[in-house]
Formats: C-alpha cells, structure tokens, sequence
C-alpha cells in the first residue's frame, strides 16, 4: 500500500444502537465508518449522548433516529 498525502475518504457504513445505561437513562451511540480510497486506511466519526428518560424530548436528531436496542443495564 501507499502511503497518500492527501486522502480521499469515502463512505462505507454505519452502526447505531441505544441501550439503557441506568435505572432511568439511557445512552445513545451513533459510529460512520470512511476509508481512504487510495490507501485504504479508515477512521470513524462516533457520536455519543446520555440523557434521562425525561429528557429524551431533548435527544440530538441524530439520536432520535436510532431504534435499534441493545443489552444494557436492566
């Protein structure tokens, strides 16, 4: 492989979940995944938010977006 000055980063996927983090909370968990196309090397993006379960009127749009559930504290 080699070795690029100027990498070109390209979508490959996503992964999100929430799960419940407390009596009462719950976290929500947001990962992109991109790979440079020219050395193929890869970073993630992740977005993390805690929050009440009174709170979740509050959630960031990302966040509320997320249905997938997870095992957590329950």
């Amino acid at each position: 492989m080699e070795a690029c000055e100027q990498h070109k980063w390209v979508f490959s996927r996503s992964d999100s979940y929430w799960r419940f983090c407390g009596r009462n909370s719950r976290e929500y968990y947001h990962a992109d995944y991109y790979f440079c196309e020219k050395c193929l090397k890869e970073k993630v993006i992740e977005k993390r938010h805690s929050c009440c379960d009174s709170e979740k009127w509050n959630l960031p749009d990302w966040a509320r977006l997320i249905t997938k559930k997870v095992a957590g504290y329950e």
